[in-house]
Order: C-alpha cells, then sequence, then structure tokens
C-alpha cells in the first residue's frame, strides 16, 4: 500500500494507519481479504513524520475546508498498549492540519482530551450475535456506554451501523437504535455489507444463517463485493429518522456534520443526499470565490453551481492531483469544457 505521502484518498478522507491488523476476528470483516492478520502491526512513523508525510502527498489540501483525515479502516486503533498509544500521537500530531479528522472503533476509547472536536464512529451490527461474529470485540452495550463518556470529554460521537447483515442486522434494527438514543447518540451512519467466498464461510462457521445475505448476491467469488442492501439501507435510515436520529449515508457526511464542512466528496451533487442538517450545499464557496480561486492561479474556465467547466488547454497544463484539489477547495465536480 502506498505511503501517506502518495495516497489518494477515498471518498471518505485520506486512510490514515497507526496499525493494521486486529485481533478482534469479527466474521465479516473485509481486511482477511486483504491479506492482513490477527497481530497488528504499529506504524514505525511516529506523529511528526506522518504529518510531514501528508503534506508532501500531491493530493493533499490542508485545513477545514481540506481532504478530510481518516483512521480506523485497516485495524482497531483504540487496542490497549502500543497501537492506542500511536494513535494518541497520531491525533495530536494531525490536529495542527486543522483537517477533519475521523476515527472508526469498536474498541472502548480512552477518556483522552485528544479526542476533544474529532468525529468517532463506534461500530455496533448486533446487540444478540455479537459473541458469534464479533468473537474478540467488546460487547456492544459497552461500546456505546463507553462513547457517553467519550462524549462528555468534546468527542463527537456517530453509531455506525455497518455493514447492514441480512437476517441479524436488520432483524434488530430497532433496538439498536434505541441502545443508541439512551446512550445519547444523536447520529447514524448506515453501510451495506461487502462479501467474498471466505466472508461466507467465516459466516457460516461462526453460526449464522448466510441465505438471508445470498439471496442479496449476484456474484460471489474471491473480489469484495457489495450486497443487494440498497433496500435494507433505507428502511432503517427512515426507522431511524423517526427515533429522532439524524440518519447518515456515508462516513463523510458523519465528518461533514461534525465539522460543519460540506462533503469531501460532493455527494449532494452526484450521490443521493440524506438531507441532513448540516445542509452542505449552502456551504460550498460561491462562484464569486472560486472564481477568484481560479483567477489566482491562472486557470481558465466557467464556474457553476456544481461543476468547474475547464478550457481544453487549463484541463491539459493541470495534473490529475492538481484537479483533484482544485474539486477539494471548490466543493465542485471539475471537468473539460466541451
Amino acid at each position: 500500500m502506498p505511503s501517506h505521502s502518495k495516497r489518494r484518498p477515498r471518498p471518505c478522507g485520506l486512510t490514515i494507519h497507526p496499525a493494521k491488523g486486529c485481533p478482534f476476528d469479527c466474521s465479516y470483516c473485509y481486511i482477511r481479504d486483504m491479506g492482513i492478520g490477527f497481530e497488528p502491526k504499529v506504524a514505525e512513523i511516529n506523529g511528526k513524520e506522518l504529518v510531514e508525510e501528508i503534506l508532501k502527498n500531491p493530493f493533499f489540501v490542508k485545513g477545514k475546508m481540506g481532504v478530510f483525515l481518516a483512521i480506523g479502516s485497516l485495524g482497531e486503533p483504540f487496542l490497549a498498549g502500543k497501537v492506542l498509544k500511536k494513535t494518541i500521537d497520531f491525533i495530536s500530531s494531525l490536529k495542527t492540519l486543522g483537517n477533519p479528522i475521523q476515527v472508526s472503533t469498536k474498541c472502548l476509547m480512552p477518556e483522552d482530551p485528544v479526542l476533544k472536536g474529532i468525529n468517532v464512529l463506534v461500530t455496533v451490527v448486533t446487540l444478540n450475535k455479537y459473541k458469534q461474529v464479533e468473537s474478540g470485540a467488546p460487547s456492544p452495550i459497552e461500546r456505546m456506554e463507553n462513547a457517553k463518556r467519550a462524549a462528555v470529554i468534546g468527542a463527537f460521537t456517530t453509531l455506525f451501523v455497518r455493514p447492514i447483515i441480512p437476517g441479524i442486522t436488520d432483524v434488530e434494527m430497532e433496538d439498536i437504535l434505541d441502545e443508541a438514543k439512551k446512550a445519547g447518540f444523536r447520529s447514524v451512519v448506515f453501510g451495506t455489507l461487502r462479501v467474498t467466498n471466505s466472508t461466507i464461510k467465516r459466516l457460516k462457521s461462526a453460526g449464522i444463517d448466510v441465505k438471508p445475505i445470498l439471496n442479496r448476491i449476484k456474484t460471489l467469488d474471491n473480489s469484495q463485493r457489495y450486497i443487494r442492501g440498497a433496500d435494507l439501507k433505507e428502511s432503517a435510515m427512515e426507522m431511524a429518522r423517526e427515533k429522532g436520529l439524524i440518519a447518515l449515508g456515508s462516513a463523510c457526511c458523519a465528518s461533514a456534520l461534525t465539522y460543519g464542512v460540506p462533503c469531501m466528496d460532493v455527494r449532494w451533487i452526484w450521490r443521493r443526499c440524506t438531507l441532513c442538517p448540516n445542509k452542505c450545499w449552502e456551504k460550498v464557496p460561491s462562484e464569486e470565490e472560486v472564481i477568484e480561486l481560479l483567477r489566482r492561479k491562472g486557470i481558465k474556465g466557467i464556474v457553476e453551481r456544481s461543476h468547474i467547466l475547464l478550457s481544453k488547454s487549463s484541463y491539459k497544463r493541470l495534473s490529475y492531483p492538481e484537479r483533484y484539489k482544485l474539486e477539494i477547495l471548490s466543493r465542485r465536480i471539475v471537468t473539460k469544457a466541451k
């Protein structure tokens, strides 16, 4: 995997890895199919070196309206010991950049002031079968109660119901959301399950009835593929709204809501927006501001509400990372004029 100085950000942001690997052994987890094992391998660089690497990244835009930073996609960041120490070091250093920071976890969070102001996604996908599918993780109730304590020190906690496992999560959804309300969560992100042959085998070995999953799969092989789950996600979001929770369609939305900035991947333009209270479209830079940005950079183009149409010469002159950064700064889709 490319280093932080070369890695292109994903829609959720630039992924940061204090450690790769996780001992929780969740049956549905995708990292097993990536060849990542149970033993966490802690990053060798320190927080200061991490920031230096990120600042060299040609895709990176610094600041609150810049690239989102996402921690926890390839390992549990709050494992006690060396991993936790590295994560705290990373977060402390990343805060100097001023970019939105998000951490995803199933662990019990430290009551550390470094978490103040950042968005923490707390994963819960089952209350009743966690011992089968998340055998090494703390109980879901413990996670939620811990999140309540983290909120007291200033962390912005979001329930992370991803993946929605057919036959498990959808059946328990109302109970999950009720417990989340009791624990003080205000927002919840929902997401769909990805599977491979080995994912299905692991779930079977855990004693899970996989028929509801298989019924939603078009192709099953060794590639990670999303099941058909749009209806499950939509139903869950509607239920969350009925219970007074803010329903979000992606991790990006949770970061945007926490920091009061537009989604980094401008999903209200090209994907279905969930119309959360953040109202991203009201916070994008004005057309006048973007026109001035183009002028300062010597770029020719037409600025519209949701797009920048670059002249053929400017489009050709700008590298892909430069066009990407222009999209981040303007919160618009950059294309070539016809």
